[in-house]
């Protein structure tokens, strides 16, 4: 029981000394961790406590840390009942925190961090180190606590009794080592040996998770250490971090090694079980003996050489993998293994091969799997494939997930910088935890930098699912800011932390909408619905807002700011600019005008820019600590990977002789030169105004003059795509105009004059009721959360996932898991249009990138108006197979981060009220457009159409 107010650390220029027990068989690893808590100390108070392994050292304020039944103080404690370890003990990875007056003879009192084992203990002294304001990515991206002579806290905060971990084995994956990561590693290691690693180590610890896949490509880590081979294994075992090996890395050997050391096995160097069993037996076989005695999660089974598949028919790799299985498990058991758990990843063509073909029947029912944990896999790219049915969920040997936010391979790798928003985690894998993948969850974080939010979400997310998962839906933003206020919260102002946590929230949509390599000049739309415009409008803010908070971040602070915040996002807004610029370059040489040189100069200068950025992170930013770090090329990929990638090309053009006007009227196809007919605009409720740019073709000094010749026009200077001052923008005052009106814009200039036609179409809504969408430009375009009802039917119900999607925001249905058979069964959302016209209708669904989540399942809906039969759909099209990277239409619902599916509709001009039906599990409906003609191309789609009851600006 507590009676004590508070517990003092460092006080007067003493420190409380840190008391292990040296005959615990946790004791190494408590005493490294110990070393890096006494480092926390002294980082906040500038002196460092004595770590001490003898009771009668201790005096005055004490820490005392160990796991039940391996600290014989803590023990005695229990027996005397100062110590109430009942809620922890027998339980996995938990801890206690109790102050306690006089432990024993010659300690007023002392900080007891009690652990129901090892790594509990360690979570246990890291979740005090965070108390004292000391971050997790201390190490890993600079981040400076704050300084305090006095280090003493309340007994109350500090006592604290944790709860089990929701998933088992919770952990990282280092997968693409170079060129960023392996350029780091070698300047300041010289390899991925144990010093390196005992750095990762603590970090996950830190973060509260257990487990680690390696790095891969080149690095073998039971054979690159530096004070013996194995040196990295040996530590992880110290730490109590379970190792692993990749997914086509069986039996505890680096995929590296087999081509290194095949010679001692034989002659060939087939990575071929068919052709080359004994050799690559025997290899296994010195892997066991290697590692046995290590804490690892086993991969069984066998992927071709370099993460590729087997070369035989579906029906003989399945055969093939049996073999191979039997003879893993076969060497298990002569080493006494054959209770370690074990692992199986289903990744890529392997999910063929567990599920199996019409003709053969596949690895899913084979009995000698039964103890073998299965791992199944997201498609690359953040979107679940194929998860447990409802009677599979409790599986004994249990589910795992490998998830990813950097990725390798087709159809185009992204290894830069985060591009998986937080929301989208969120609802993939509360999605995995609801049907029962709880055993392991691994996410491949490439270079492990810059991937420090979602790796501390992921892990957390894992953690403690009750705080973060399904039911805390909608607080990711809470997160976010809550790891911001960690890192930075003590030397800023609320309204900057919040302002970086909006920095971060929209730098990572923002990639989401469409990775940085694969933005392209033509990706934004210039000539429809503003919409190049706005995204570089979105993108400049977002460098501002970034350069603006920088301004203001202290000194001590701007190394940690830089690499969790500024580079990522103004990099990345960079990459959309220069994109964008290049699209106009090329838009303005084929009109004529020299326009285009201006956008030349601006791509010129954006490149630069990614250029110094880079160059800061590598060598400036914290005295060049993170030398190599940032080193991936990440603008303009060609090929699935970055060979032959390419900066954006610019082209200028050389003026015509004497000035010749150029408008461009947004929205239309080609330039108008002087001269020519006149231009029809209509501005109305779709679209509120319009930007007219009058550009140059030829010389210097050209200057225009424009009049309107009605009142309720209004011509304004825009920014436009840059602040040119040659842009217009024009719109309409609507208190000023009624009924029917039409004006004209007059433009003169070089000796010429472009008259354009201006008018507004009315729709009386005088009696429409609020939240009625109207149809303008023969478009209606709804975000999915705008319903004016979500009603719920057969114990499911459309729920709204903030911020999810490439505009505003996705509807779900809830629980995840639940289909229905027909539309009548389901819960739906309904939408109010009011449409101007009659006739064919195309209604075109935007739905995440979602994969169907079992063999026989798809991705249905319906739709239907006004109480008629529904029409059904499938948002996935014939053939579609999520994860193949030679599979069209995946390849192109990963690229564009949606699906877009149509059906066709007969509706009369007047009121209607459009019903949707979610039909399969996973859905997730982000965006509606109803219309009345094809849609001209862009990226997002129709900007959302106006609704009554909406404020206009």
């Amino acid at each position: 029981m507590i009676t004590v107010e508070e517990f003092t650390f460092v006080k007067e220029g003493n420190a409380a000394k840190i008391y292990l027990d040296p005959s615990g068989e946790d004791y190494a690893g408590l005493r490294r961790v110990a070393g890096s808590f006494a480092a926390d100390i002294a980082l906040v108070c500038g002196l460092e406590p004595d770590i001490c392994t003898e009771i009668r050292e201790l005096d005055g304020t004490a820490i005392i840390a160990g796991s039940i039944g391996t600290n014989g103080l803590i023990d005695q404690l229990i027996a005397d009942g100062a110590l109430d370890v009942s809620s922890i003990q027998g339980k996995r990875e938990c801890y206690r925190i109790q102050v306690i007056e006089h432990p024993v003879q010659g300690v007023e009192q002392a900080l007891v961090i009690a652990g129901s084992d090892k790594r509990g203990t360690i979570y246990g002294i890291y979740s005090v180190s965070e108390k004292i304001g000391v971050s997790p990515w201390v190490y890993w991206a600079d981040v400076v606590p704050e300084k305090k002579p006095l280090l003493a806290l309340s007994a109350n905060l500090l006592h604290t009794t944790s709860k089990e971990p929701s998933v088992k084995y919770r952990g990282i994956f280092l997968n693409d080592d170079w060129p960023s990561l392996g350029s780091w590693v070698t300047q300041a290691f010289g390899d991925f040996n144990e010093e390196f690693y005992d750095k990762v180590f603590e970090l996950i610890l830190r973060l509260k998770g257990n487990y680690l896949w390696p790095a891969m490509w080149s690095a073998e880590f039971s054979l690159n250490g530096k004070s013996s081979p194995i040196a990295s294994a040996l530590h992880a075992e110290e730490y109590g971090i379970i190792m692993g090996t990749s997914h086509h890395e069986p039996l505890f050997r680096a995929g590296s090694e087999w081509q290194k050391v095949y010679k001692e096995y034989g002659t060939s160097n087939l990575w071929d079980f068919a052709r080359n069993r004994q050799a690559i037996t025997d290899f296994w076989e010195d892997g066991i003996k290697r590692n046995q005695n290590f804490h690892n999660l086993i991969t069984l089974g066998m992927r071709g050489e370099s993460d590729s598949a087997l070369e035989g028919s579906d029906a003989e790799n399945i055969e093939l993998l049996k073999d191979i299985i039997r003879t893993q498990k076969g060497l298990l058991k002569k080493y006494h293994l054959e209770h370690a758990p074990q692992i199986l990843a289903v990744y890529k063509e392997v999910e063929k091969y567990w599920y199996g073909t019409p003709d053969v029947e596949g690895l899913k029912d084979w009995d000698v799997l039964k103890d073998v944990t299965i791992l199944l896999a997201d498609d690359n790219f953040g979107n679940l494939r194929k998860i447990p049915a409802a009677h599979e969920h409790h599986r004994s040997a249990g589910w795992g997930m490998y998830y990813h936010f950097d990725y390798h391979g087709g159809p185009h790798s992204y290894e830069w910088v985060n591009t998986t928003p937080l929301d989208k985690v969120w609802e993939q894998m509360s999605m995995a935890f609801d049907y029962g993948i709880r055993e392991v969850w691994i996410v491949n974080v490439g270079d492990l930098k810059p991937m420090e939010l979602p790796i501390s979400y992921f892990l957390d997310l894992a953690y403690d699912f009750d705080a973060w998962g399904t039911g805390a839906i909608n607080r990711t933003a809470e997160y976010t800011g809550r790891w911001v206020e960690q890192q930075f919260g003590h030397a800023l102002e609320a309204e900057t932390v919040e302002g970086i946590a909006q920095i971060l929230s929209d730098y990572t949509r923002m990639n989401g909408r469409r990775k940085p390599e694969i933005i392209t000049p033509a990706t934004f739309s210039l000539r429809h619905y503003h919409e190049a415009g706005r995204v570089l409008k979105q993108a400049i803010e977002l460098e501002q807002a970034a350069e603006a908070i920088y301004e203001r971040i202290p000194e001590p602070h701007k190394d940690a700011y830089y690499q969790l915040v500024y580079y990522p996002a103004a990099a990345s807004a960079n990459v959309v600019k220069m994109n964008i610029y290049a699209g106009l370059n090329s838009l303005y040489l084929e009109r004529g005008s020299v326009l285009a040189n201006i956008y030349a100069k601006l791509v010129h200068e954006a490149t630069g820019r990614d250029k110094e950025l880079e160059r800061a992170y590598n060598s400036g930013m914290a005295s060049g600590k993170w030398q190599g770090m940032m080193s991936s090329a990440h603008v303009g990929y060609v090929n699935w990977d970055a060979e032959g990638w390419k900066y954006p090309d610019v082209s200028t053009i050389v003026p015509a002789t004497g000035p010749q006007m150029i408008v461009d009227v947004e929205g239309t196809e080609r330039a108008y030169v002087s001269g020519m007919a006149s231009l029809p605009v209509f501005t109305n409720l779709l679209q509120e105004s319009y930007d007219i740019t009058i550009s140059n073709g030829g010389a210097e000094g050209f200057a225009f003059e424009a009049k309107s010749s009605a009142d309720w026009i209004r011509l304004e200077k825009s920014e436009g795509w840059i602040v040119t001052g040659e842009t217009l923008r024009i719109s309409v005052d609507w208190d000023r105009v009624y009924g029917a009106a039409s004006g004209e814009i007059t433009l003169s200039g070089a000796g010429e004059t472009v008259k354009v036609m201006v008018s507004t179409e009315w729709t009386d809504i005088q009696d429409v009721p609020p939240m009625t969408f109207i149809e303008a430009h023969h478009v209606v375009s709804i975000e999915a959360e705008h319903a004016i009802s979500r009603v719920s039917k057969s114990g499911a119900e459309w729920k709204i996932i903030g911020n999810y999607g490439r505009t505003l925001s996705s509807v779900k249905m809830y629980p995840d898991g639940i289909s229905f058979a027909q539309p009548e069964q389901a819960p739906y959302l309904e939408y109010r249009i009011l449409l101007c016209q009659d006739g064919e209708y195309t209604l075109t669904a935007y739905t995440a990138p979602t994969n169907n989540l079992s063999m026989t399942s798809r991705l249905t809906y319906a739709a239907g108006f006004d109480g008629e039969k529904p029409v059904i759909a499938d948002t996935l099209p014939v053939g579609y197979e999520g994860g193949n990277h030679d599979n069209e239409p995946w390849c192109r619902a990963v690229m564009d981060n949606i699906h877009t599916t149509a059906t066709r509709h007969t509706l009369s001009k007047g009121m209607h009220t459009l019903r949707f039906y979610g039909l399969d599990a996973g859905l997730v409906l982000q965006k509606l457009v109803l219309s009345a003609s094809p849609l001209p191309y862009s990226y997002l789609g129709p900007e959302e159409s106006f609704y009554t009851g909406q404020r206009r600006h």
